[in-house]
């Protein structure tokens, strides 16, 4: 049978972890403690359907107003290179319409 050898540096230990030999961990980069972090439209978009399918139709306007400030603000700071969030603005605006109309048409 063959045996296989390693050599382990001078500063190795091999004594089993404990609280006296433990170091305390850091905290990672902000970018590493989140990868899978949302942007915040698609959070405030996830809301504004939720707001929808409640029927609650002044949360869903409000929540319309911000996505459409949100919007704004990214176009001005980075010259318009997001291009997404238009469409997903008309769509929304478009939601809200039809879910008004249906509240109108039942009511009336």
């Amino acid at each position: 049978m063959r045996q296989f050898s390693f050599s382990i540096g001078g500063s190795a230990n091999l004594m089993p972890p404990t609280e006296k030999n433990l170091a305390a961990p850091s905290a990672p980069p902000y970018q590493v403690q989140n990868p899978l972090r949302r942007r915040l439209e698609d959070a405030v978009e996830d809301v504004f359907h939720a707001a929808l399918v409640r029927g609650d139709i002044a949360s869903a306007e409000d929540l319309l107003g911000v996505m459409e400030s949100i919007e704004v603000r990214g176009r001005l700071r980075f010259q318009s290179e997001r291009k997404g969030t238009s469409v997903m603005i008309g769509r929304a605006r478009n939601e809200l319409a039809s879910c008004k109309a249906r509240r109108r048409s039942r009511t009336g």
